[in-house]
């Protein structure tokens, strides 16, 4: 019973939630052809930001055990040649 009610209010804040993003009204403003370069400056370093995590967190859990797996196989061949 607790879960459909939970899922019931879910529905009603997402509805609720698209009707706020949908309402229109009447703006009288100016917006001069600047302005979307402006925008775009200005989310540019975040969408960055978020990829160099993403970049990062990849990076570090499954770059590195692989790189480690690599390594600990190509040593003893490194190690054979030497020896020759």
């Amino acid at each position: 019973m607790a879960t459909i009610n939970y899922n019931l209010k879910l529905e009603k804040f997402c509805f609720l939630a698209l009707a706020i993003l949908l309402y229109t009204i009447k703006a009288s403003a100016y917006v001069d052809p600047g302005t979307g370069g402006m925008i775009v400056g200005s989310v540019w370093p975040f969408i960055l930001a978020i990829l160099a995590a993403i970049g990062g967190f990849f990076l570090r859990y499954f770059f590195k055990p692989i790189k480690k797996i690599f390594l600990k196989s190509w040593k003893p061949i490194t190690k054979s040649k030497k020896g020759n």
